[in-house]
């Protein structure tokens, strides 16, 4: 679908195109980067990676293609949930983010939590246009619980830089 966007200044139109083209070609290669089976996938261990230990542990996948990053995915278990973020990266620059909050619901019969099941409370989809000047579009669904953040692209800076120092020690 090809949205239009016609701005009417000082009795000049002006028509552009809308950031639906740019979402939707974004979404044409991340379709195109999950279904390639070709990847190597490594495993990291984030208690090791970062030098602390979360309750519920994390670990770090990184999806390459050589030593390439194409897709990275951090989940960290934590006291009440899960925190989980995904990067896909074409170029050696991130073009998706996906950061996530579950949590674990109360047992219905109020004797503690329920740790069987996760909820999504939070979820912001980033569509990255151009990396270095953060110029991006953030779908929000939902209100972070567990963490705190703006979804700027400096928030993901310290997690690529982390991945890609563990990839060139391989």
């Amino acid at each position: 679908m090809r949205v239009l966007l016609t701005i009417i200044l000082g009795g000049l139109y002006f028509i552009c195109h809308g950031q639906d083209e740019r979402v939707s070609r974004i979404n044409n290669v991340i379709r195109q980067i999950n279904k390639n089976d070709k990847l190597t996938i490594t495993e990291f261990d984030a208690n090791e990676v970062y030098g602390q230990v979360s309750d519920g542990g994390g670990i770090i996948k990184v999806y390459s293609d050589k030593k390439e990053i194409i897709k990275i995915e951090q989940e960290i278990g934590v006291s009440f949930g899960r925190l989980t973020t995904i990067i896909y990266v074409t170029a050696g620059k991130p073009i998706k983010i996906i950061d996530r909050e579950e949590i674990f619901k109360f047992k219905d019969d109020q004797t503690g939590w329920d740790y069987t099941k996760l909820t999504k409370v939070f979820e912001a989809t980033i569509y990255i246009f151009d990396w270095d000047i953060d110029d991006s579009k953030v779908i929000y669904n939902g209100k972070r619980v567990l963490s705190e953040g703006t979804c700027s692209n400096f928030e993901y800076e310290p997690l690529l830089e982390t991945v890609q120092k563990l990839i060139d020690k391989r």
